[in-house]
């Protein structure tokens, strides 16, 4: 019998070809439990404080920024604006998520999209040892250390979750 092979997102073909460790967790996206952070931390098994969202900003002028905190948290626009050096920034529109960055909604990873964007991580990441964002694919995460996102992707870390 065939061995069925594993599914290699882009993200995770991105952090097979820099060398980094990562572990995979595959869920069914469709229960009501994946629905949040919380949740999905419970269905892999994993602390709640360990589950980060990616959040794709535009300052409207054709600039992007990601944020990347995690997913109970909130974003202060304000202060992800002054970290990237913009005026303001507003959240991308959902229609402009897959043309910009090759991603759906629920399944935006940091790694590996169409483009580098400035990228920037909430400081609470230096909180957990690992932190688990999207693979790239709904249902699909991918824990790392938290120092990967400034190695691979020159990720900065500041403050920009909402008080």
């Amino acid at each position: 019998m065939a061995k069925k092979k594993e599914l290699k997102t882009n993200a995770m073909r991105f952090l097979d070809e820099n060398g980094v460790e990562y572990n995979h967790f595959e869920f069914d996206a469709e229960s009501d439990a994946a629905k949040t952070g919380v949740g999905v931390a419970d269905i892999i098994g994993r602390d709640h404080n360990q589950v980060f969202k990616t959040i794709m900003t535009t300052d409207g002028k054709g600039n992007y920024v990601v944020g990347v905190l995690m997913s109970e948290d909130s974003i202060n626009f304000k202060k992800l604006a002054k970290a990237a050096g913009v005026k303001s920034l507003s959240m991308l529109p959902l229609k402009d998520l897959t043309k910009i960055t090759g991603y759906v909604k629920g399944g935006c990873s940091p790694f590996a999209m169409k483009k580098l964007f400035p990228t920037f991580v909430d400081e609470k990441c230096r909180e957990v040892e690992t932190i688990i964002i999207s693979a790239g694919k709904v249902g699909h995460q991918v824990e790392v250390k938290p120092e990967v996102l400034e190695q691979f992707i020159g990720a900065q870390v500041v403050d920009f979750k909402a008080e």
